[in-house]
């Protein structure tokens, strides 16, 4: 996948809610022993591991102890070309309105084999490992990240080994050219994630 060398990506962990109306609960709000469980890989190495249920997926919960006083974050999400559409259109349901997106090429588990959708082909030559995949990267606020990892992960989930991944690292700070404004006023869009949904991002 793409080069994360000198970025520090956090390990997310899972948690499974009672209820699936809490799975969206900032992550200030879950006890601390909730959020260190180790994750499961899944569908690594020859692909023996079971895909996660899609309710593990809800339950995400992303360990930042490691930056207690960075308030944003970019998630950055290595995906497959034919998710994006759905992934971007649940992230605007949810009032992320700010992304960046762009066409990438790498490898992992998936190791270069070709898939194909809708009639198109996604992979490089058969002498190239290099699998066609999309980056998307978010910048949030800390409060925001564990929401928006969810609804990426259950976007973008199929279950097949190339399904990819999600990096989360901190960012310092965010500045809006035209007004100059810069940390929270900058980040936060006007009927965003938390007019919409009432997560707080700070």
């Amino acid at each position: 996948m793409a080069s994360t060398v000198g970025l520090t990506a956090f390990r997310c962990s899972v948690q499974r809610p009672a209820h699936r109306s809490q799975a969206l609960v900032p992550a200030a709000q879950r006890p601390c022993s909730a959020r260190r469980q180790p994750v499961q890989v899944c569908n690594a190495g020859n692909g023996s591991h079971p895909a996660a249920p899609y309710k593990e997926l809800e339950a995400i919960c992303c360990d930042l102890s490691a930056f207690p006083g960075c308030n944003f974050f970019r998630v950055e999400a290595i995906i497959r070309p034919w998710r994006l559409n759905k992934v971007v259109e649940q992230l605007n349901a949810s009032g992320i309105r700010g992304m960046t997106v762009e066409d990438v090429r790498g490898a992992g588990v998936q190791g270069g084999r070709k898939e194909r959708y809708a009639g198109t082909e996604f992979g490089d030559s058969s002498d190239n490992f290099l699998v066609d995949k999309t980056r998307l990267d978010v910048v949030i606020a800390r409060g925001q990240v564990d929401a928006v990892v969810r609804i990426i992960a259950t976007a973008a989930h199929t279950g097949k080994i190339g399904d990819g991944k999600i990096f989360v690292h901190p960012v310092a700070d965010v500045i809006r050219i035209r007004t100059a404004e810069t940390g929270a006023v900058a980040e936060r869009m006007e009927g965003g994630m938390q007019d919409m949904t009432g997560i707080s991002g700070l």
